[in-house]
């Protein structure tokens, strides 16, 4: 599969189209489920009303076991497709506190408003006035509030990524195991809503309390987080030793070269640099519809035989938009003795938010020369793309 952020096409006319249809049933779930109410959304803080809990962990759940699914079964590359937020825990911390006050407040948050706002509420338009000013205040104090916006920046890595961490790394649990666990945990506190609605209301509240529907509903949760370690042994491993050059474990990487970064190989190549190959190891159907301008599409299984044909010309450089398969493949190439090979710092992803993304898109601005480099990179690099 692949994603608007995988193919950076976020701004092309499908996507905003595809928003509109998704907002729309977002939305439309929201009113069905009472969020049109600030009132309703509030009883959460008074223990009257547990809609938000159940609506908002059963979306949860099913985006944790969806994705989880659609990656064990190799139909989702998550490292790429998916956009994940580094982790500051200083910050998700300062910044959850500060939501959570203006959510007991107000009885609103910015989706729940506009569904509040479509229904016609008041309240729901003066929240969502409020969170414009404060968008601005934000924006002009950026430069002040910065080290807080990047405070407690994890020293985890994921996916080759610094500054990325999951939480079942950091309880030291398999990925299997936080499914499982954290599934179980939604389905008590589906039935601990369901009775504390019961006990503060007892002539509304609690209407799906030891019912058909919330066994089964659990039950099926259940059924579906515990199939995934199944999956996972069934596709996982047989593609990752496909993918991967077989090599000795336990051969020294300490002298594997660095990676190069997008911007000197944009210059390397736009300068004719003869010393250098390039090689893209996504599919071929990825690569027919962009690459780098002179790569050639080698897959994973065939790269040692290609090293040991080209190796001796200089400097091989490999790309994807898998960082994680990118080192892999290096690492493997390096342990059968082909220490002539780098790879693509951020991937070919990096290489176009950074070489090839258009100056009046970036949200910072560059000097007058990076503006020019940046210019003749797209020139030279997008003259061939569809």
């Amino acid at each position: 599969m692949n994603t608007f952020y995988g193919l950076d096409a976020l701004n092309s006319g499908e996507a905003f189209f595809a928003s509109l249809v998704i907002g729309f049933f977002f939305g439309l779930a929201l009113e069905r489920a009472g969020f049109g109410s600030s009132r309703r959304i509030s009883g959460i803080f008074y223990f009257t009303d547990m809609a938000v809990l159940k609506v908002m962990f059963t979306a949860l759940i099913v985006a944790m076991l969806g994705l989880s699914f659609f990656s064990f079964i190799g139909l989702l590359d998550i490292s790429t497709q998916i956009y994940t937020l580094k982790t500051f825990y200083g910050a998700f911390i300062v910044g959850g506190l500060l939501f959570g006050v203006g959510f007991a407040i107000s009885g609103w948050c910015p989706g729940t408003a506009m569904v509040g706002l479509a229904s016609g509420k008041m309240d729901a338009l003066v929240y969502l006035g409020g969170a414009i000013l404060g968008s601005i205040l934000f924006n002009e104090l950026f430069p002040v509030i910065k080290p807080l916006y990047t405070w407690g920046q994890s020293t985890q890595a994921s996916f080759d990524e610094p500054g990325l961490a999951f939480i079942y790394n950091s309880l030291r649990i398999s990925e299997n195991s936080f499914i499982l666990l954290f599934t179980a945990m939604a389905v008590f506190c589906f039935w601990m809503a369901e009775y504390v609605e019961r006990i503060k209301n007892p002539e509304k509240g609690g209407a799906y309390w030891n019912s058909p529907f919330l066994k089964s509903f659990c039950l099926l949760l259940l059924a579906a987080a515990v199939s995934i370690p199944l999956l996972s042994l069934q596709y996982s491993e047989p593609q990752a030793s496909s993918d991967i050059p077989s090599a000795d474990s336990e051969a020294d990487l300490s002298s594997v070269q660095e990676t190069i970064s997008p911007e000197e190989l944009a210059d390397r190549l736009l300068n004719g640099d003869t010393a250098i190959t390039v090689v893209d190891i996504r599919p071929e159907s990825d690569y027919r519809t962009f690459h780098l301008k002179g790569a050639l599409n080698v897959q994973p299984s065939d790269l040692p035989t290609f090293v040991a044909e080209n190796g001796g010309n200089g400097m091989i450089v490999l790309y994807s938009n898998n960082i994680a398969q990118q080192a892999r493949a290096r690492d493997g190439l390096f342990r059968m003795g082909f220490p002539k090979v780098t790879i693509l710092t951020d991937g070919l992803n990096g290489f176009l938010e950074k070489c090839l993304k258009p100056v009046s898109l970036r949200s910072e601005p560059v000097s007058v020369e990076t503006a020019k480099r940046i210019r003749s990179w797209r020139e030279y690099f997008l003259s061939h793309a569809p």
